[in-house]
């Protein structure tokens, strides 16, 4: 007879662990931030310098943010360009009579950042595997 009881619980436990598992599962994709990513990029960011020595495009997706290029520094670094990097290049040919400064840095486009254009950058994480390009700066 108690033969015949644990027989039948039987199904019962597989169908359990089945809900229990699937209701998990649920949670970590809907409701989990761990799976949803970053709702802002870190405050922290790091500073690289180096030599370009290669521009790849990319156009792909990392935990859901997109990379358009990486830059290839003469160090190794990798560099990921996105939506959000900005890029600038330094000018000291400028004329102003009170001038106080040295420099100028002037907002340019990502078409002026060249293979073998000395850099200074600062790069933020924006989700669990991707650091972007926050500013890079041409010298």
């Amino acid at each position: 007879m108690k033969n015949l009881k644990a027989k039948k619980k039987w199904p019962f436990v597989v169908i359990s662990s089945f809900v229990v598992i699937l209701l998990v599962i649920v949670y970590f994709v809907f409701f989990s931030d761990y799976m949803k990513g970053w709702s802002s990029p870190a405050k922290e960011q790091q500073y690289y310098t180096g030599t370009i020595v290669e521009i790849k495009e990319q156009n792909s997706k990392v935990d859901g943010d997109k990379v358009l290029y990486s830059i290839v520094l003469d160090n190794g670094e990798y560099l990921n360009v996105t939506k959000n990097s900005r890029f600038y290049v330094t000018s000291s040919d400028f004329y102003q009579a009170d001038a106080k400064f040295s420099k100028m840095r002037i907002e340019a486009d990502f078409d002026e950042v060249n293979v073998g254009d000395k850099i200074e950058s600062w790069t933020r994480q924006v989700n669990n595997h991707l650091f972007e390009i926050y500013e890079l700066t041409i010298k």
